[in-house]
């Protein structure tokens, strides 16, 4: 019998660590047959970044290693397939996954490889096998490539019709050793209902298929199940749009029948269709109801019509989504929404421009800007794409944003970021990430965002002049804590190679941040500080003078700080009311009415690093920062009534 392993070395956060799926899924569908069982053996999985040294010594005889390699795993599998060989040249290298594309681009420097597959690796992987097995070529194995007397043969690609004879991982048993070897291990789990996607987004490599093909229900529920009775905390759904067929629905009626009974899972992430519809909006409105995410997802990705168009992305119109987001207020469940920056045709004024036109059509919870990358798999990948629109890049080191930082010895891995392009410069770039870091910072997650408001419906001064003003004044007064916090995001930026475009301070735990998150624990931590230097810019905007004092006051005490476990505020005026409707789509007058505004906490977070744990990253896209979006949590008494209190 021949010796299989198996290598998915996932980052972890502490000892939490994904179930190596993919690999798994090869292994369930290879085993199933006879022919395979005969002749190999399933000797082990790697799924941590281990030492290369201890993995060495743990391969017994090894015949086959098989690689699944994404951005963040696959230096570390180059490093470990090079030894591999080293020690044992009879050993069969194969490299599938993400990172591993039809064009072959990367085959020459990788030596050590036998055996490239691109696309899905279920069918070629067993044909690979069987062919070792039976002493016969490959070039009859579709979605491959490999050497033959020095020369690299590509064989042609095939697009799978059905997903039948895919069988599970975790119902199958291929994980039930790797959890009874790691009892005090924090596992996630990934599961599909479906492969494929209609839409070709430029910069996605989600799918290698544009045909929608669904695993059967009874499959799925039963993946679901053994997830519930094994206790998996976090599950992600690794559907390219969820909810866009009507049985999601039930699908997600099921996980929440499994939270209810069994408890678990406590989150099931999903990437929801991209153009919202009833269907997500039900599914949204069941999970966040169960607690089973944070916020509802309306990803936009770009405002900018030529971005769009170069990308081959189309959204949802702002009118649309100022309803859409209207109807999710309406129910209480927070939203979120993405942003990509550095997509050709983008510039400054319509990336700036597009954040604020989303604040002002209702997204005042929660939005995240990602800097784009460049994936293998994906349109961009392609070099005649990039020299179309001038997109320059950087390899830069990987940031481990919401996970634990790698240590010194660890093999450092690298990913390709956008820069620049024809429409969007190098000084452009780093101007309208410290435009973003700034508008997440101190409108999504909290720290100006009823001022902000205010201002936008009492002075009509628009989100966007807001925030350019405020940038304006940090970067003027350098020596404050807010000049030198956004000075060193800058320069950090500005020398992308380094590495360290996201934000890391042990303080708040050992994983990294992204700027705006990390720009916020700076100033919470120093929150009298950051009020001293802020007033002078909120005086500029000529406020009467006892709203603006009140003002100030629930501004400061809507911010949740570490060791509260409730707080109380006495205020002249009814922001509640004024702000709830506001951020409703509705513009009420200002009340004077003097009232008590109290807040229980039901968790107690006394450390820093629990608090950047659990109000920042566990719960920042419901908007946690601020106390009161907990409307569970607020009691409100005006004074000709009892005053209220935390007892």
């Amino acid at each position: 019998m021949k010796n299989v392993y198996f290598v998915q070395a996932n980052t972890s956060y502490g000892n939490a660590f994904y179930l190596p799926y993919a690999p798994g899924c090869l292994a369930a569908y290879a085993w199933q047959f006879e022919s395979i069982r005969q002749n190999y053996s399933l000797a082990g999985f790697f799924f941590r970044r281990d030492p290369i040294k201890e993995v060495i010594q743990c391969l017994n005889n090894p015949a086959i290693v098989a690689f699944s390699c994404y951005s963040w795993t696959f230096e570390y599998s180059k490093a470990l397939a090079q030894e591999i060989k080293k020690l044992y040249p009879m050993c069969f290298i194969i490299f599938g996954g993400h990172s591993i594309s039809e064009n072959n681009d990367v085959f020459p420097s990788l030596p050590y490889v036998d055996v490239l597959i691109y696309g899905e690796g279920e069918h070629p992987f067993c044909s690979i096998l069987e062919a070792l097995s039976n002493n016969s070529d490959f070039y009859e194995i579709p979605n491959i490539a490999f050497r033959n007397d020095g020369k690299i043969i590509k064989t042609p690609r095939l697009d799978y019709p059905d997903l039948e004879g895919y069988l599970s991982p975790y119902i199958e048993g291929y994980f039930d050793e790797i959890m009874e070897q790691n009892p005090t291990s924090n596992f996630c789990a990934i599961v599909e209902t479906n492969r494929g996607c209609p839409y070709q987004c430029a910069y996605c490599d989600w799918c290698y298929s544009k045909k929608m093909r669904h695993f059967p229900l009874e499959k799925i529920q039963k993946e679901i199940e053994w997830c519930s009775h094994n206790h998996i905390e976090y599950v992600f759904c690794a559907d390219s749009n969820f909810g866009m067929f009507k049985r999601d629905l039930s699908i997600a009626h099921f996980v929440v029948e499994m939270r209810k009974q069994y408890g678990y899972p406590h989150i099931f992430t999903v990437c929801f269709a991209k153009n919202s519809n009833d269907t997500v909006f039900e599914i949204e409105k069941l999970f966040y109801e169960n607690h089973l995410n944070k916020a509802a997802e309306l990803a936009f990705q770009s405002l900018c019509d030529v971005a769009l168009k170069n990308v081959n992305r189309q959204n949802f119109t702002l009118a649309a989504f100022s309803e859409l987001i209207k109807k999710y207020n309406k129910n209480h469940i927070p939203t979120f929404t993405e942003l990509i920056l550095g997509l050709p045709g983008e510039t400054y004024e319509s990336f700036t421009q597009g954040i604020c036109s989303l604040i002002e059509a209702g997204q005042q919870t929660s939005m995240t800007v990602y800097y784009c990358q460049v994936y293998s798999n994906a349109l961009m990948g392609n070099s005649k794409y990039r020299e179309k629109y001038g997109i320059q890049i950087a390899r830069v080191p990987m940031n481990n944003l919401h996970s634990s930082l790698p240590s010194e010895d660890d093999i450092p891995e690298f990913t390709n970021m956008i820069i620049a392009t024809n429409d969007m410069p190098f000084q452009d770039m780093i101007r309208s990430i410290m435009f973003c870091t700034c508008v997440q910072c101190f409108h999504h997650i909290g720290l100006l965002k009823f001022f902000a408001i205010y201002v936008r419906q009492e002075l009509n001064v628009p989100y966007l002049e807001f925030y350019q003003t405020l940038l304006a004044y940090i970067f003027s007064n350098e020596n404050t804590l807010l000049g030198r916090l956004f000075s060193s995001f800058q320069e950090q930026c500005r020398d992308f190679s380094n590495g360290e475009w996201s934000y890391y301070n042990e303080k708040f735990g050992k994983i990294g941040w992204f700027l705006e998150e990390g720009a916020f624990l700076e100033i919470v931590s120093e929150f009298d500080v950051f009020w001293k230097e802020i007033l002078p810019f909120l005086k500029s905007f000529e406020i009467e003078p006892s709203v603006f004092k009140n003002l100030c006051r629930y501004q400061r005490f809507l911010i949740r700080l570490p060791g509260q476990d409730c707080v109380s505020a006495e205020f002249e005026f009814d922001f509640d009311t004024y702000f709830y409707r506001a951020i409703s789509g509705d513009h009420v007058p200002l009340q004077k009415r003097r009232n008590v505004i109290s807040v229980k906490f039901p968790v107690h977070v006394s450390t820093w690093e629990d608090y950047a744990r659990f109000v920042v990253l566990f719960a920042k896209r419901r908007g946690d920062t601020i106390i009161t979006n907990d409307r569970s949590n607020v009691n409100i008494v005006y004074l000709n009534e009892q005053k209220g209190d935390c007892t």
